[in-house]
């Protein structure tokens, strides 16, 4: 069964695509044999000065470079401390797990949901996709992030207290003895030393006149960037993976190549990393901004990778080319679009809760940094009242002047109107945010990016509603990565979002846990709004392969005046099928039957109506796991009961299905 896998993905295959595989398993063999002798060459190359810190000193490192200890907010200082309090007791917030004890002795390479110490081998050929052996990925790579070294570092600036940077420095001693160089699951993924990277730039930044008089801790840094310098550097992601993970690496490439301009090598580091953000920053994204994997959450995850490098180069006298700059501020406006009125983003397509570098303690919205970095960067007035403050991130990337501008922009009467059709990406926006507003997001787009779609959701026609700045009709998340459960396959399906399912199929046909088939391919007829009606109209050739091909096509059309939505439901087909129509609901939702087709749903003193149609049979469902519905995910590996309206029934030849919403 694996040969005929592995002929059927080598049929796919270009032959520059297979070029490339040889290539990178030729490294990889090699490398099989030389890893001692790189890390060994690391260690050894390495100087024994300061004169890392030295680089970092001489770079305009961000806002770092215009703050001042004493700028810093007193209950930032406050939370940065508790939260660096708890990390030197090894206490760690886990996915599902909350905050757990790391042990006395953090283990780099331990699984902390399933309990499992992975493999210490060869990193590249490891196959950590296998539950039995490895548990769930998530699990053993967030820790090794350093993430939250930059928290304990932050904690060092701020109060001058030498515990915070030992402790930071101790642990990074202990990942260079537990992970030698290409050995175990930290090896595997390149994007995973990009991210390290930049934490680790951030690190010496707030770690400066602790390491000043420290060379031999100077030299252990220096050691880990050379390493994971030479772990991307060779191993740049290209065809199927050249996604997120090839920002990603090349963001952690440009980074270090900037902060660490005096080591061997930076210049061709630094221009190859360039090239890349700037190639892909076009190549994946559509023309009005929407990251063409069709995952909020990897577009505000590429977003940072973009943004971080742009400001540290702008500020270095390596600027960004405009078409870059305008691509970022076109993606900072699809993210205003589909971010909720509390500032928490829609979860359309996947999300793994992943950061590109953490700034901030507590709760906190990515959205809420974006809008309020973008509104200074883009002089943008509706995303400094949509972020409404200044957040704590935004103030370590952009500094004192930062704040100043922030201030200054929201003050100012003429702004740009935020786009509400991004016809490319296939989102359209109907109504708008506010307490006493309607806003629905309608998903007429395609299904990811590339050939295998890794991040996409069977999800065309469906739509998200919000009444009031309060959720009513949801996109219910992700859930799990893990490629042998259920809900995995059950999050991604048609099922799972506000569309119709025909034949109990999906729209496009999963093939493994980040790759699709046969794909659903998404058109939009009209998109109008006339001041009182909006009204948007799409279809898709999901259904077009059965036996009996059928069109579904569906339009959504929104009364202001009335306060009324009307979705129609058309079907073109010669034969009978059976349909079936999901309406996913807020958490914070309760449902009340107040007829026979009609529901009154609840969320907080708030409420809508929805009225079935009569041609349907209707059943309401809260979390079953045996048809695996009624479920919602708005955190990596946390599932919720919510309530699910399933409307059943049968068409035949061209039929029309009528849902009407109150509002």
């Amino acid at each position: 069964m694996k040969i005929a896998w592995y002929y059927n993905r080598l049929k796919s295959m270009s032959p520059l695509e297979i070029a490339w595989r040889i290539k990178k398993l030729t490294w990889q063999m090699s490398n099989r044999i030389l890893h001692k002798t790189h890390a060994r060459s690391f260690a050894r190359s390495c100087s024994m000065s300061t004169q890392i810190v030295d680089m970092i000193d001489n770079t305009s490192f961000y806002g770092l470079a215009d703050i001042n200890k004493e700028d810093c907010p007193l209950q930032w200082i406050d939370g940065s401390v508790a939260a660096a309090d708890k990390l030197m007791e090894h206490r760690f917030e886990l996915f599902a797990l909350g905050e757990i004890s790391l042990g006395d002795d953090i283990d780099f390479n331990y699984e902390y949901k399933n309990k499992i110490k992975t493999p210490l081998e060869f990193g590249p050929w490891l196959d950590y996709r296998d539950t039995k052996v490895f548990g769930d990925f998530k699990y053993f790579w967030e820790v090794p992030r350093f993430q939250h070294l930059i928290t304990l570092s932050k904690a060092y600036y701020l109060t001058g207290k030498n515990e915070y940077a030992d402790e930071v420095v101790k642990q990074l001693e202990e990942f260079i003895k537990q992970c030698p160089y290409l050995l175990g699951v930290n090896w595997t993924m390149p994007m995973e030393s990009g991210i390290r990277l930049i934490s680790i730039s951030w690190i010496v930044a707030f770690l400066k006149d602790y390491l000043r008089s420290r060379p031999e801790k100077c030299a252990l840094i220096e050691q880990v960037i050379k390493s994971h310098l030479h772990h991307i550097t060779n191993n740049y992601a290209a065809f199927s993976s050249a996604n997120n993970h090839l920002v990603g690496e090349a963001a952690g490439a440009f980074v270090a190549s900037i902060c660490f301009f005096g080591m061997e090598g930076m210049g061709k580091v630094r221009r190859k990393a360039y090239d890349i953000l700037c190639r892909e920053i076009i190549h994946q994204h559509y023309s009005d901004g929407v990251n063409k994997e069709q995952a909020v959450h990897y577009q505000i995850f590429c977003f940072e990778f973009f943004l971080i490098s742009a400001l540290l180069g702008r500020a270095n006298g390596i600027d960004f080319p405009k078409e870059y700059w305008e691509m970022l501020e076109k993606s900072a406006s699809f993210i205003s679009a589909v971010t909720n009125e509390d500032l928490s983003i829609k979860q359309i397509g996947d999300s793994d809760d992943g950061k590109v570098i953490v700034l901030s303690e507590g709760q906190y919205e990515e959205a809420h940094s974006i809008l309020a970095t973008s509104s200074v960067l883009f002089d943008r007035i509706d995303f400094a009242e949509k972020a409404k403050v200044f957040d704590e991130k935004s103030f370590w990337l952009l500094g004192k002047k930062g704040k100043a501008d922030f201030d200054n922009i929201k003050k100012l009467s003429d702004s740009k109107q935020n786009p509400n059709s991004f016809s490319e990406g296939g989102y359209y926006i109907l109504g708008s945010d506010g307490p006493k507003e309607v806003k629905i997001i309608f998903d007429c787009g395609p299904l990811g990016f590339e050939s295998i779609a890794a991040h996409g959701h069977a999800d065309s026609l469906s739509f998200t509603l919000d009444a009031y700045g309060k959720e009513f009709l949801i996109d219910p998340g992700t859930y799990t990565y893990i490629a042998d459960d259920p809900f995995r396959n059950y999050f991604r399906s048609t099922s799972a979002h506000n569309t119709v399912v025909i034949d109990g199929q999906d729209q496009s046909e999963i093939a493994g846990p980040f790759i699709w088939k046969h794909k659903a391919r998404s058109f939009i007829k009209n998109f109008e709004d006339n001041g009182d009606i909006v009204r948007v109209t799409g279809w898709h050739d999901g259904y077009e392969a059965l036996d009996d091909p059928v069109v579904h096509e569906r339009s959504l059309s929104l009364s202001k005046e009335k306060g009324s939505l009307l979705v129609e439901d058309i079907f073109r087909c010669d034969g009978s099928h059976e349909v079936t129509l999901n309406f996913h609901f807020s958490r914070s939702c309760s449902i009340t039957r107040t007829s026979e087709r009609n529901y009154q749903i609840n969320n907080g003193n708030k409420s809508i109506e929805l009225c079935v149609d009569g041609m349907l049979t209707d059943t309401l469902i809260l979390g079953d796991n045996d048809t695996l519905s009624g479920w919602s995910s708005d955190k990596y590996d946390q599932k919720f009961s919510i309530y699910t309206l399933s409307c059943c029934g049968k068409i035949t030849g061209r039929s029309v299905i009528k849902t009407a919403i109150n509002l």
